[in-house]
């Protein structure tokens, strides 16, 4: 027990180190912060594990001042995690890797000493069209031992399977079987603590109304018995001073199910009711039991709209019921943990909010957090005087100031809502507060704009057809003229007086294309550049006619490209740069020829707006729009010579974030990169470009370069790191030759003469660099 206690330690040393140097800050509203599972830790006081809505696992270290991120899932299919246990007398955590349909699907076991995963099960059944693992259990004497609930469709009937190994998964036993059972669902499973041979299948409801009861094996699942037949059951609580003291909670079920607490003192063979009067509300669905593992009198158990809690082991129960769906209150109670360290507090988790309670669940408190769920929508404004960020939240946003860090909220919708349509937003680049926003409600779309930061929306159009906001730009000259595109249409805003907006309908090059990007040309308010599907488009008589400018952009194809972005540069108003699917593009003439500089698929770019020659791109899908859900792979790739070299900041150094949103603020040499990540709320990136190092332990400042450049045949590659793989990609992106375990000269005699972007992967970095080709 020492060395685990040293060990732990350590881990926890390594977290509060990791917290002082960490790139990534949270800068979500913190009273709007969503954990699930939320667990006190049984060793260290202080500390805290919680999951978040989908791909990581946190901690605290302070009682949940303050959250670091222990684990992140790499997203290579969409997942969410769920089902977080404390497990091993408190030395690992184990999960549910939720990824429907896919072998993705495991539960892993997360060693808390070496932050690690240690041990993965894969359900024997990952063929299945739409499977799931919907509940599990662990032996805490052996790991080995798992019982794993699975669900999926069959014959167009839901269908639930349960297997169990005794050899960490290598050979799994099929112990039951839904439509062999008269398709009786399961609810939960669970082994023993004492017996890894004895199980509990909690059955619910069936297509033929046939109501569960609790199945027993005391076989390791070979034979089954059929323990108070008739009614639904889920939650189940074994006493930590005697595994035959079990107790029992009903499910959600028919009009046939009544809500209890079962007890049974034998281990369960037999059950007897536990007197407790329950309010009914709409489920009646008994959710969680938790006993206090350091004094089992104090039993706690949630349901949809009550807790109740016993003090002396059952004898007596005090119900606190919550009579109104109050997410800042308590509803739908899911985890209880006990606080090891103080007596009469405990963390509840429940279906909107973690809450603390320090007087037994007499009364609650939030547990506030930054985990917000962000949703599709961010956008930054800065200036000498003044710098706001603005990030989607309950579909609608929040804006935040900078300098003050006051925070607003606006049209969020209320968790018990049911989301309808997101609000968009977009910062108006030239004038501060004024921002536009976008979205559809009863079948009509509405494009609004505000000039305090949303509190004051004025209509600028409506329709019953879709108008989607997909970008703004305002004149520098005349900054009461803004163009915004919806979607299929162009619109010049006269803005000059709030009360009396005036919106005029541009003809565009391509009708029914839609136009991803608009940008007023910084030094003439009548040029105005736009791109409809991989076509540039420039006006200089303020959009009464285009001439189409592809020059440079050959490599976009109708059937699987698309221009994204326009950007400006602040400091040269001649160099524009397109951000695309198949990487950034520049032009140095106002758009009349292009160059690519980067082949990555970037979704959004910027000039930096202070330091010359500086940009910054985020990629937010590594696979672009694959569909239903594409890859997540968010990464930054910044370079300080206009493209000529990139360096990367990978998905796993953003913690791979799930994001479709991004925004960036310069200073002095630093730029800061916002992305509104789903479950992690709004994450702040800094980056110092003056060294391109993100911290001392990240060798970003590592030269890498090419010998001879230009050449004819071959070059070296030349780097303080080991060069790991090399990729060269041609002007219009394709990858044209890769190279592993690079050891001597790359050959190039056989590509044709020309520029080409070389992408360097060493064991800390990614690096691009051009190499010229020569005859």
């Amino acid at each position: 027990m020492k060395k685990q206690i040293t060990l732990l330690l350590f881990f926890l040393s390594v977290i509060i180190s990791t917290k002082a140097t960490a790139q990534i800050e949270f800068e979500g509203a913190k009273a709007y912060g969503q954990l699930f599972d939320v667990t006190y830790s049984k060793t260290q006081e202080n500390v805290i594990y919680a999951h978040t809505l989908t791909n990581h696992v946190v901690a605290s270290v302070d009682g949940g001042d303050t959250w670091d991120i222990l684990y992140s899932d790499p997203l290579d299919n969409y997942a969410t995690i769920k089902d977080l246990k404390l497990i091993n007398d408190g030395a690992a955590l184990s999960f549910n890797i939720k990824a429907e349909g896919t072998d993705y699907n495991k539960i892993v076991i997360f060693d808390l000493a070496t932050a690690s995963i240690t041990q993965t099960f894969s359900p024997p059944n990952s063929f299945e069209f739409d499977i799931l693992i919907e509940s599990y259990d662990i032996s805490d004497t052996n790991n080995d031992v798992m019982l794993m609930h699975t669900t999926y469709s069959l014959a167009g009937a839901y269908t639930h399977e349960v297997f169990y190994t005794s050899d960490g998964g290598l050979n799994w036993n099929a112990v039951y079987y839904s439509p062999l059972n008269y398709h009786v669902a399961v609810n939960n499973v669970s082994i023993s603590p004492s017996d890894d041979n004895k199980l509990f299948l909690m059955r619910g409801g069936s297509t033929t109304r046939e109501l569960g009861g609790v199945f027993v094996s005391l076989d390791a699942g070979q034979t089954w018995e059929n323990k108070i037949p008739g009614n639904t059951y889920d939650a189940i609580a074994f006493n930590p001073d005697n595994s035959d003291d079990i107790l029992l909670g009903t499910g959600y079920g028919y009009d046939t199910h009544v809500e209890n607490l079962y007890r049974s003192l034998d281990g369960g063979s037999t059950w007897a009711i536990v007197p407790i009067t329950w309010t009914t509300m709409s489920n009646d669905n008994i959710n969680k039991i938790e006993f206090n593992p350091n004094n089992s009198d104090e039993i706690i158990v949630l349901e949809e709209n009550e807790m109740v809690v016993s003090s002396d082991n059952g004898a007596t129960w005090v119900n606190y019921v919550y009579t109104t769906i109050d997410p800042e209150t308590y509803y739908y109670g899911l985890a209880a943990s006990y606080n090891p360290f103080t007596t009469n507090e405990l963390l509840i988790t429940t279906n909107f909010y973690p809450f603390l309670t320090t007087d037994g669940g007499l009364t609650l408190s939030k547990l506030e957090n930054p985990f917000i769920n962000s949703t599709g929508t961010i956008a930054a404004f800065s200036s000498e005087n003044e710098n706001h960020i603005y990030y989607g939240m309950r579909s609608g946003y929040m804006h935040k100031d900078l300098q003050t860090e006051a925070e607003e909220g606006y049209a969020l919708q209320s968790l018990t809502q049911g989301f309808g349509s997101t609000v968009k937003v977009f910062a108006d680049p030239v004038v501060p507060g004024r921002v536009f926003t976008g979205n559809r409600a009863l079948n009509t779309s509405y494009i609004n704009v505000s000039s305090a930061h949303g509190a004051d929306l004025k209509s600028i159009a409506s329709s019953m057809f879709f108008l989607i906001l997909t970008d703004v730009s305002t004149s520098i000259a005349n900054p009461n003229i803004s163009w915004i595109s919806t979607g299929l249409e162009l619109h010049k805003v006269d803005l000059t007086d709030m009360d009396n907006i005036i919106d005029e309908s541009i003809t565009i090059p391509q009708l029914g294309e839609v136009i991803k990007a608009v940008q007023v040309d910084s030094e003439n308010e009548s040029t105005i550049f736009i791109t409809q599907g991989i076509d540039f488009y420039k006006s200089v008589d303020d959009g009464a006619t285009w001439a189409l400018s592809n020059t440079g952009l050959e490599g976009l194809t109708l059937d699987a490209q698309l221009i994204l972005d326009i950007e400006q540069n602040p400091l040269n108003a001649n160099q524009l740069m397109l951000s695309t699917t198949n990487g950034i593009y520049l032009s140095e003439n106002k758009g009349d020829s292009w160059s690519l500089i980067s082949s990555e698929f970037t979704d959004n770019v910027a000039f930096s707006s202070i330091t010359e020659n500086a940009i910054v791109g985020v990629t937010h899908y590594s696979d672009g729009f694959n569909v239903p859900l594409p890859v997540a792979k968010a990464k930054i790739i910044i370079s300080t010579d206009l493209g000529e070299t990139w360096t990367e900041i990978s998905p796993e150094m953003l913690e791979y974030p799930f994001t479709e949103s991004s925004a960036m603020l310069f200073t002095e040499d630093n730029i800061t990169v916002y992305l509104g990540v789903h479950d992690l709320g709004l994450i702040k990136y800094d980056i110092d470009i003056s060294t391109l190092s993100v911290s001392s332990e990240l060798p970003f400042n590592n030269t890498i370069k090419f010998y001879p450049n230009p050449t004819q045949n071959s070059f070296l590659v030349v780097g303080d790191d080991s060069i790991k793989a090399i990729s060269i990609y041609s002007i219009s992106g394709q990858e044209v030759k890769s190279v592993k375990n690079v050891s001597s000269e790359i050959n190039v005699s056989d590509l044709a003469a020309g520029v080409y972007l070389v992408k360097v992967q060493t064991a800390n970095s990614t690096i691009t660099k051009r190499l010229i080709k020569s005859n």
